[in-house]
């Protein structure tokens, strides 16, 4: 959702600057920037309520997104999927065990970063239900054809039931 790969003079339009101390970030000089888009909480929730789907975090912030981020962009506490940064596979292996066998939708900015995780992910998927790696762009965040792009994706699986 943050935009962090934007020229740091650039604001995109829409997003507001939120000056943040997440856990490790308290003894900074400066507090982190990150910005945020107001509209994207209540395009997330409506998201999920159109394609009755579960919203969880899959990030680095982990439970501080709840405390930080939900906040700022209008979203309930949502469930974590923790995977901290001593993971073998990067957020890969808290995602495998929290979908389990269920379909979904993963977006991010970060799957190109690490191909051999994703590839042993997708080895650990097969044969369970599908699922996709939505790339979101760090330099523009998350826009309304992402979530677009995602719900299309989520009604062509569910009308192959």
């Amino acid at each position: 959702m943050n935009p962090y790969m934007a020229k740091p003079t650039r604001r995109p339009e829409g997003y507001g600057t939120h000056r943040l101390r997440p856990s490790g970030w308290e003894y900074q000089k400066h507090p982190l920037r990150v910005w945020l888009a107001p509209e994207h909480g209540p395009a997330l929730l409506a998201f999920a309520a159109e394609h009755d789907a579960e919203l969880a975090w899959a990030t680095t912030w982990e439970h501080e997104a709840n405390d930080y981020i939900g906040p700022a962009i209008g979203l309930p506490v949502l469930p974590v999927i923790e995977w901290g940064f001593k993971a073998f596979h990067w957020k890969f292996d808290g995602v495998l065990e929290y979908a389990k066998d269920r379909p979904f939708v993963w977006l991010d900015d970060d799957f190109d970063r690490f191909p051999t995780e994703r590839d042993w992910f997708a080895e650990q998927r097969k044969g369970q239900p599908p699922y996709r790696l939505h790339y979101v762009s760090p330099r523009i965040g998350l826009t309304s054809l992402d979530l677009d792009q995602a719900g299309r994706w989520l009604r062509s699986i569910r009308s192959d039931d």
